[in-house]
């Protein structure tokens, strides 16, 4: 009798580079072959050197993809729900955010796996990593080599979560609108910081971006900057209600205002939220009343208003299924 789970079961990429942290990194792959995923491995930078063949054979049931060799498992059409790459080299890593690379390997890498994580020396990390490619997700690696056991259970247990978020939200899509006001164009930063953010910390809640407005379940209007009235002056206005009649019924519409508007005296309902950015939090406003989601060490307020809207999204989905 075939196995009903097996099909199911999530595929890991991991790429080995040099390093004691690549050497330990096997016990990342058993715990994932223990949660019952299908692990394979890729050897990058040399990583034959520090890592065994027969190590990876009974890790993984098959023979490490590498520069010289290309098990069976290269030429599958399945893709990996995600890939790993432990302290690849300075250039790897510059190969692997430019996404332009003709090494064989590393390009089955991003071409197999929507999503990347790089565990990384701290000195390697960019200082913004918010502005890079959202499918790049950055960890540093500890100093000292006895705490690479403790690291790698927690990022076993975040992937394993980033996996459930993936497959629970992954019929889920947002549309993030930014839309600055014609004539202060030449002026205003078309990209700023927080809004790249933002948009990283969605796509890592598991949404994607929808093609269309009409077709998102989260509608996000994100510009909170002034406004020109009549006379061409600046002014902060109060935004106005639902402008966009072509959205879902079920659609969840966000309402960014400016910091300078009394967020208490605005209208909201149950499908039109309103956030508001202040020092180092957001300020949300619902009908049940206004809460502080504040930026903390190691999540910031992005991440945790996107969880948010995350089960939100749930809530409203399972009520609509008891109501049919």
């Amino acid at each position: 009798m075939k196995s009903r789970t097996r099909k199911n079961r999530s595929r890991i990429l991991i790429a080995l580079g040099k390093g004691i942290a690549s050497s330990l990194a096997s016990e990342l792959a058993m715990l994932f072959c223990h949660s019952g995923c299908e692990v394979k491995i890729a050897l990058i930078d040399n990583g034959h050197e520090w890592v065994s063949e027969s190590v990876v054979r009974q890790i993984s049931n098959s023979a490490a993809l590498t520069a010289t060799h290309r098990p069976g498992w290269f030429f599958a059409p399945l893709a990996f729900d995600l890939a790993i790459a432990v302290a690849p080299a300075s250039l790897t890593q510059q190969l692997l955010q430019a996404r332009l690379t003709s090494d064989p390997v590393l390009e089955f890498i991003l071409q197999k796996s929507p999503t990347l994580w790089l565990l990384q020396e701290p000195a390697h990390i960019p200082e913004e990593t918010d502005d890079c490619d959202p499918r790049l997700i950055f960890r540093p690696l500890p100093a000292q080599p006895q705490q690479l056991s403790t690291f790698f259970q927690k990022i076993f247990a975040e992937c394993t979560a980033w996996l459930a978020n993936r497959r629970k939200n992954a019929k889920k899509s947002f549309w993030l609108n930014y839309q600055i006001p014609e004539q202060l164009k030449i002026i205003a930063n078309l990209r700023p910081a927080w809004l790249a953010r933002f948009d990283h910390a969605l796509r890592a809640s598991g949404l994607s971006q929808s093609a269309s407005l009409s077709d998102a379940d989260l509608v996000i209007d994100a510009y909170d900057g002034p406004q020109l009235d009549a006379n061409n002056r600046l002014v902060f206005a109060e935004p106005e209600p639902p402008a966009h009649p072509q959205l879902k019924a079920d659609a969840l519409h966000i309402v960014f205002v400016a910091p300078e508007l009394p967020l208490e005296s605005l209208a909201t309902d149950e499908k039109r939220l309103l956030a508001q950015r202040q020092n180092n939090s957001l300020h949300v406003a619902d009908r049940h009343g206004t809460r502080v989601i504040p930026d903390l060490t190691g999540q910031c307020c992005f991440a945790r208003f996107s969880s948010q809207l995350v089960s939100h999204l749930n809530r409203t989905l399972s009520e609509r299924e008891q109501q049919a």
